[in-house]
């Protein structure tokens, strides 16, 4: 693997610049700061960094305003934000920030069902960071294709490629806060994993894992990510493995929803909905199980997230 220094100063956003716009985005995700105010302030940096003509921090508040917009469950929008984030980055030469673009936007088109492109910038992602040396968006990169091919019934792929993940994030030596974040959504992977290869006690570990994570971080999105893990292996188990837990899946599901409520994230919000509803079905509320998976249709289908609502509406039609 070849390793490069940092990229010139004047291809970066300056430090002040990225400073003002992590605030934001740090007291968002502490839930202390509302999301229109969020996205005011991101906008008026995005008008300053405009008018000085300063190409790299165009850029960041591009970006940011893309990351926002994807977690609201606003993907079209967030889709157009970073298209104009990377096209910045490409200006000011600054390939390594284009490279997070290209995640950033696999998540989206991975949202939205279209798992090809979706696969397809995370490679992308990959090969720039493989040449750059940057682990932290390979390790990245290797986890959400592990996302995508876990939602495609492709487990076997989906572990390796989840496993990489969790060895690469061993070497990570900066961005350490982003860090409890990604485990936790490798830990909800793999528990999905153990589940359907009839392996419980290995996934009540990773669920347990991923609560761990979240603890660490204390940020709502791992809370969120931590406790829909808890409540779909517990509902799966019918109770949890070890004493001092809650045996009641909807206990943990409460926790996720009210985690995601603080920072408005709507497509988690609906995706808990969903695993949710699910568990309601296993416990045999039918009734309350399809009257959620309804509900969870309309707002995937007003977040465009087409393939959560085909396979909400696949959910329901089985309970009839």
């Amino acid at each position: 693997m070849v390793r490069v220094g940092q990229p010139p100063a004047d291809i970066e956003p300056t430090p002040e610049f990225d400073r003002l716009c992590m605030e934001v985005i740090n007291t968002w995700e502490r839930g202390e700061l509302p999301f229109k105010e969020a996205i005011a302030y991101l906008s008026d940096y995005h008008q300053e960094a405009a008018h000085s003509h300063h190409i790299p921090n165009q850029g960041r508040a591009e970006h940011l305003l893309g990351f926002l917009q994807h977690y609201r469950g606003n993907l079209n929008t967030s889709i157009k934000h970073y298209e104009r984030a990377r096209s910045l980055y490409m200006q000011a030469g600054n390939r390594k920030r284009a490279a997070i673009i290209d995640l950033n936007q696999g998540e989206n088109y991975r949202f939205k069902g279209d798992f090809t492109r979706a696969r397809r910038l995370y490679r992308a992602a990959y090969e720039i960071a493989n040449e750059l040396g940057d682990i932290r968006v390979q390790t990245i990169a290797s986890v959400n294709e592990g996302l995508v091919l876990l939602t495609t019934g492709q487990p076997a792929h989906a572990r390796h490629a989840l496993e990489e993940g969790l060895r690469l994030s061993e070497f990570w030596v900066e961005h350490l806060d982003q860090l409890p974040s990604l485990l936790c959504e490798i830990y909800h992977g793999l528990a999905e994993i153990h589940l359907g290869e009839g392996q419980p006690a290995a996934a009540w570990q990773m669920a347990l894992q991923a609560l761990e994570a979240a603890h660490h971080g204390n940020q709502p999105l791992q809370r969120g990510y931590a406790n829909r893990t808890m409540g779909e292996v517990v509902a799966k188990l019918g109770g949890a493995p070890d004493e001092g837990f809650s045996n009641e899946p909807d206990e943990y599901f409460r926790a996720a929803l009210d985690a995601f409520k603080e920072i408005n994230a709507e497509a988690e919000l609906a995706r808990t909905m969903f695993a949710q509803a699910q568990a309601l079905a296993k416990q045999g509320r039918r009734t309350s199980a399809a009257r959620k998976l309804q509900q969870v249709m309309i707002i995937f289908t007003q977040l465009g997230m087409v393939d959560d609502a085909a396979r909400a509406a696949e959910a329901q039609l089985a309970l009839l």
